[in-house]
């Protein structure tokens, strides 16, 4: 395992099992507006980035998520939010307190999540899945929701 840190939040990462995890996973192959931007600023994203994707083991052209999960996009009057599912084996702590285990269901008011911002553009929403999320033999599995404001270009 390897551990990064990001503020008061540590991502401990089997950064092997993860990338192993999207060398199995496809592309996205939706065709709708907010999934055919998202594809066009897949650079942009990785380049705000600054390489944690590589760091974690994502694979950020992979359309990884399962069950509900899946891109979405929130339009709004001057921009869009992408939010988009990847998933990675590994362990989360916030000051030094390993995030609990979530379970699926209408959990968005109550789930407990761990939040870091790394522009005024992107930040990362960290919720501990295991057991959820269909990962071949992780011992803890991390949803990562990337929200990615930018404007729709196609």
């Amino acid at each position: 395992m390897t551990a990064l840190e990001l503020g008061n939040i540590t991502i401990e990462v089997d950064k092997a099992q993860t990338k192993e995890f999207y060398a199995r996973q496809n592309g996205f192959t939706c065709t709708c507006r907010y999934c055919l931007n998202y594809v066009e600023k897949i650079g942009i994203v990785g380049e705000l980035l600054n390489g944690l994707d590589l760091d974690l083991g994502i694979d950020l052209r992979k359309n990884v998520g399962q069950g509900m999960d899946e891109l979405m996009g929130h339009d709004n009057d001057d921009h869009c939010l992408f939010v988009i599912p990847y998933y990675i084996s590994g362990k989360c702590f916030v000051d030094g307190k390993e995030l609990p285990m979530q379970r699926s269901g209408p959990i968005w008011p109550t789930t407990v999540r761990a939040e870091h911002s790394l522009t005024s553009n992107l930040s990362l929403v960290i919720i501990n899945t295991s057991g959820d999320i269909e990962f071949e033999k992780a011992e803890g599995v991390l949803s990562i929701w990337l929200e990615y404001k930018s404007e729709l270009i196609l």
